[in-house]
Formats: structure tokens, sequence, C-alpha cells
């Protein structure tokens, strides 16, 4: 059963005979176009019982316009308006009822709809991203290859850690690589120094530079075909006094071990309690975040291994595992590695050395 039929068997479940996919990353796995942007709208699918419809803008048709396996591209235009193309495909597939999906349709785009579409209209919630929890071979490939990708950056910008480099440069300097070894970054690399590294999701800039006996948190990924990797890694330029060895040792062994605990069948919840519970025992402050995510062809989906998450990790599931020690005014350090669950195990994507490094 292909993923559109998939997806029909989903929509009878709430007793609809449509769909309208308007988030980008799910219309991209749902068709295999995978350069819609995030946070564009740059394409609709419309999913009935019967066919299946990729809507467009004349900017894109000219990509699309043969269409794919099991759906039609219409092309949208200022003649012919999405609500038109919708009208339309209601009256010739006979749909009563359409299911939005609520996290994504904006009320705005809701009411819009309402307004022109003879239709009973219900919210829907996480159809696809059940379907994209678990990869295929093919999935799995591509992010294989951006982890290898990300792995060779790490060897690259350890290179580019001199004396009188900023944050900003050292960024860019990642995200040139990146795009041209992998076609595309994953998001925005983060290169924080020494206190800056407190700061979980820090943005780099150029008021920082590199002097002697510094800490350097990395945190990149790049992009292959759609589909993301995830990594961070912290190095020192000059020497690490004791207490940043300290919280380095003590943030690896609580990465190490919950990878030990992450497996096939267990709640996604456990190896965040094991890390955190293993940061507290040596008297430092737990991390602000979960300990990972999911990743696919979003950089943060589904699931989320934290505190509360009742979330089973199955076989096949990609996720993160990044426990960090954060003290405000000092340093941080986080130590991210990207893993596939296997049915016996997992297996670590992420080969760079987690040693601590001095450059």
């Amino acid at each position: 059963m292909n993923n559109l039929n998939k997806i029909r068997e989903d929509i009878k479940s709430f007793n609809i005979d449509s769909i309208f996919i308007t988030n980008q990353q799910n219309v991209s796995y749902l068709t295999g176009f995978v350069g819609l942007a995030p946070s564009e709208r740059e394409g609709f699918l419309f999913i009935t019982l019967q066919k299946a419809y990729l809507l467009t803008f004349p900017t894109y048709f000219g990509l699309y316009e043969k269409g794919g396996d099991g759906f039609i591209t219409v092309n949208i235009t200022q003649t012919k308006r999405l609500s038109d193309h919708l009208a339309e495909i209601l009256g010739i597939d006979g749909v009563h009822s359409i299911g939005v999906e609520k996290e994504n349709l904006t009320v705005a785009e809701l009411n819009s709809l309402k307004a022109k579409l003879k239709a009973k209209f219900v919210e829907t919630e996480g159809i696809v991203e059940k379907q994209r929890l678990i990869k295929n071979k093919i999935e799995i490939q591509n992010i294989k290859k951006a982890a290898e990708i990300t792995d060779l950056a790490f060897e690259f910008i350890k290179t580019k850690i001199i004396k009188g480099i900023t944050e900003k440069n050292l960024a860019l300097e990642l995200e040139f690589f990146l795009k041209k070894t992998a076609g595309d970054i994953a998001f925005s690399p983060i290169v924080a120094f020494d206190e800056n590294a407190a700061i979980p999701h820090y943005l780099p800039t150029n008021n920082h530079q590199l002097t002697t006996n510094n800490l350097i948190l990395l945190d990149f990924g790049a992009r292959v075909n759609g589909y993301c990797s995830d990594m961070t890694r912290v190095v020192f330029l000059g020497k690490a006094n004791e207490h940043q060895v300290k919280i380095y040792e003590t943030v690896l062994q609580a990465q190490r071990l919950a990878l030990e605990s992450v497996k096939n069948g267990i709640l996604a919840k456990l190896p965040d309690k094991i890390a955190r519970e293993y940061i507290k025992s040596h008297g430092l402050p737990d991390y602000p975040h979960g300990l990972g995510h999911g990743v696919g062809l979003a950089i943060h989906e589904r699931p989320r291994l934290r505190i509360g998450s009742d979330e089973q990790l199955l076989e096949n599931m990609v996720v993160t595992v990044e426990p960090g020690i954060y003290l405000p005014g000092d340093c941080g350090v986080r130590i991210e590695d990207l893993v596939v669950l296997r049915k016996d195990g997992i297996e670590i994507l992420s080969k760079s050395s987690k040693e601590l490094i001095i450059l």
C-alpha cells in the first residue's frame, strides 16, 4: 500500500472523504518533490477517496506538471485560483467533507476556504506525521548520506578553528562546506564560544573571536534529497580547564547511558530520564530541552525524547540523543549523535569522535 492509500485509510476513520494537506514537508513526503520551502505556501495536496491533486503555482508548475505516482498536478493561476480548483474537484469526486491540518492551516486560510467551498471542514492532527515516524530504506539512505557529509564537515571545520576567527565566520565556513558538498544545510549552523555555548540555540555573531583557551560548541547538519542530519560536538582551542573537563565528561557519560537505553519498544521518555538523573547526580543542572527528537524531512519532528512523552520508540525511527549542561555566564556543553533504531539495537550514524579534542 503506497503512502496516498494509507492516508485514504486514515481519513476514513475521521468520517471524511478528503484531506487538504498544507504542511509543505507533508506535501513533499507524499509526492516525492522535496524542493518546497517549509516556510512558504508553494504547493498543496488534495487527496480524495478516488484521486490526489498537487496544486501549485506557475513558478513551480513546470517542475511538477507531469505529476507523479498516484497524483495529478494542477496549475494555480490568476484566472483560476486555488479555491476554484478545489470547488471543481469537489464536484468531480463527489466530496462533501474536507479534513484540514489544524497544526498548519491558519485561521484566516480556513475561514477563506469555508467562505468559498460548500463542504464540511474537520480538523485533523498528525495523519501524515504518523506515517513519517517510520523511515523506509530510501529515507534512511538519504539521512545516512547527510550524516556522512556532516562528519566530513566536522573534519573540515577543525582546520578553520584558529585564533582570531569569529563565531559568524566559522558558521559561514560550515555552511559553505555543507552546501557545496551536500547541496544544502539542514539548518543554520550554531557556533558558540565559551559562555555563549550556555545558550542552547545561540545565534553566532561577529562580536566574539577566538583568543586562547576557548571552548567551541558546533551544532550543524546537512540536507540530502530533502532529508536532514544533526550533530553537535564541542572542541577546545588551547587548554580545557578542570571545570570544563568535568562538565564535558559528565555530558559524555550521560549520553553513553542514554544511547545504551535507546531500543525498539521503549517509551521515549525513559532515555531522557536516565540522562537527566546522571547529570543531576553529579551536582550539575539538567538541560532545559528534551534529550532528542526525530529527524527526517524536518530537522525537528516526532518522536520527542522528553519528559512526559508516552510515544514508543520503534524500529526504523531516526532520532537524536543530545544531553547538555548549560551554565549561564560560564560555558555550555552538548554532545549530539544521530541514530536509527534497528530491531536489536541502534545504529549510530554520527561517526565523529566524541573524545575530548584540544586543537
